[in-house]
């Protein structure tokens, strides 16, 4: 009686460890808003301009401030990788936040995922990119 007892503390004890981690999500379920964009300056409102959508077969696109992007992405649970994205030519104001939010994607390994919110990390675990679902 004592061991089902100790291991059903155990298994408790366990399964709200694992539960403390982001929660599970279908990138491609959802298309999904940006919020901050680490090393730009630009207005809520800008931000929430930029987009990014997980389409079939790891490709993926959106719109980053000026023109539309595309590109690909390889992820799993926590991790995620991004190739390298291309945009289109046209020329704007927000060009440079354009080309910080396009590289923080290139730049990003990993990524959690909590209360409606994704938030993508550099290899040191750095934030660079916080985006809200649609």
């Amino acid at each position: 009686m004592k061991y089902l007892q100790i291991s059903f503390v155990l298994f408790t004890f366990v399964t709200l460890l694992a539960s403390c981690g982001s929660e599970p999500v279908e990138l491609s379920d959802h298309e999904w808003k940006v919020t901050e964009v680490t090393g730009s300056s630009a207005t809520k409102e800008t931000m929430e301009n930029l987009s990014l959508i997980f389409k079939e077969g790891q490709e993926i696109g959106g719109f980053a401030g000026c023109n539309d992007y595309r590109g690909g992405a390889t992820y799993n649970r926590e991790q995620i990788k991004f190739s390298t994205l291309y945009a289109d030519n046209e020329s704007c104001d927000d060009s440079g936040l354009e080309k910080r939010f396009l590289s923080n994607l290139e730049s990003s390994v990993s990524y959690t995922y909590n209360a409606g919110k994704l938030i993508l990390y550099d290899e040191g675990g750095n934030i660079l990119v916080e985006m809200e679902k649609i």
